[in-house]
């Protein structure tokens, strides 16, 4: 069957470069060039990014894709049309097709990403898009989506990931990055504090005139900066800058995602998966809920783990916490930690504190409801806990999964 081919391309695991992409692309006939694609790259944010600007342009009454990763419970979450999910028979008849067309000779093996990114532009070819909103999956240089007919390329804030592909300097990880610049094409960054950054990205564009700064205000959230950049985005493609609006009907799954469970039981979800990230996303709960008494907390493997769980040393400090509960994500790409190492971590800080260990995720969330007091329940980590705890919730249809709720 097609998705047996599909998930057995995960075995590859991440590889990089444009070879095999090109060459799958120029036998579909390049369907990426029947469109034009703003194309955005980045460590943290850029998903917001995209669907705030995918539905401000859907807004406008244009016909747009969106192209995101990774996904949160089902891989059609990767391929949108103004905001809703590509069908589950859509998918697996452009799988289909991708699949045969990998078999002719030479043949070739996609990765899992590669295969997704493709038959989302069939996809968007065959539905006669207007353009696409196209998220890297990692990096940019030697990404499968610079491959896409960019006329903006947009750049979220860098920090340090993935040090063993991208480099392991924040100057180094923006040369892959900001890549994805094109030759007489705008490019609007981030500001960087680094200079030797700002470098980089400066000598990725073909002139001056072509690059745009935004610099966020001190303590700007993920949500703001998002719209900001949205906004000059459109502003420099001629559309109206209509993100404020939009932002009022923008619903990203599992990002600030705020859950009435019942009268006395509130959850909270967001994902990150950098230090900085969760540095910023706890920042941002702290000023809305700092009421919560109850956390549901695991990652995957991290490069740094130390630095990724201060952030929440720091946050936990700030609030009254009953109950840390520790699992292990499942379905991504790489394992979770292991719930014994974090408590040690965080046993020493917490030593007073209820720890509570479930390997499995999906006994998490019951965990939280055995407890009779009041709750307000923050569930953060990898993004893949978060897709796990949606799953438990019974939040992983098509329609919970819409992002542009008009």
């Amino acid at each position: 069957m097609v998705i047996e081919w599909l998930e057995s391309l995960r075995k590859q695991g991440m590889k990089l470069g444009l070879e095999n992409t090109s060459l799958i692309l120029s036998r579909l006939g390049n369907p990426q060039n029947d469109f034009p694609s703003i194309h955005v790259a980045g460590s943290n944010g850029k998903g917001t990014t995209c669907s705030i600007l995918s539905n401000a342009l859907s807004l406008l009454g244009l016909k747009i894709g969106l192209f995101t990763s990774p996904h949160l419970c089902n891989v059609e979450e990767r391929i949108r049309i103004d905001g809703k999910q590509i069908s589950n028979l859509e998918f697996m008849v452009h799988l289909k097709n991708l699949q045969h067309v990998c078999e002719i000779t030479p043949k070739i093996q996609p990765t899992f990403y590669e295969a997704t990114f493709i038959t989302a532009m069939m996809y968007f070819s065959s539905e006669k898009i207007d353009r696409a909103v196209i998220e890297t999956g990692l990096g940019g240089r030697l990404d499968a989506t610079r491959l896409v007919n960019a006329d903006c390329c947009i750049l979220t804030q860098i920090s340090l990931e993935h040090t063993d592909i991208l480099g392991e300097t924040l100057s180094e990880i923006a040369r892959e990055k900001s890549a994805i610049a094109r030759e007489g094409i705008p490019l609007i960054s981030t500001w960087n504090d680094c200079e030797s950054v700002r470098k980089m990205i400066s000598q990725a564009v073909s002139s001056d005139d072509l690059l745009e700064w935004y610099k966020p205000n001190e303590g700007e959230n993920f949500t703001t900066e998002a719209k900001n950049l949205a906004n000059l985005a459109l502003t420099k493609l001629g559309y109206p800058s209509n993100c404020d609006e939009a932002l009022k009907f923008t619903f990203w799954p599992g990002r600030m995602h705020i859950i009435d469970y019942s009268q006395s039981f509130q959850i909270i979800l967001d994902c990150a998966h950098n230090p900085s990230g969760m540095q910023r996303s706890l920042s941002e709960i702290k000023n809305h809920h700092n009421d919560i008494n109850q956390i549901i907390f695991g990652c995957t493997e991290q490069e740094d783990l130390d630095n990724f769980l201060i952030p929440l040393v720091r946050f936990m400090r700030t609030v009254k916490i009953h109950n840390l509960i520790l699992c292990e994500p499942v379905g991504g790409r790489t394992k979770g930690v292991e719930t014994r190492v974090l408590k040690k971590y965080l046993h020493a800080y917490f030593p007073n504190l209820n720890f509570y260990e479930e390997q499995d995720t999906f006994n998490t969330v019951n965990k939280a409801l055995s407890f009779p007091s009041k709750s307000k329940l923050l569930c953060i980590g990898s993004l893949y806990l978060i897709g796990n705890i949606l799953k438990i919730l019974n939040l992983d249809d098509a329609d919970s999964m819409t992002i542009f709720r008009k």
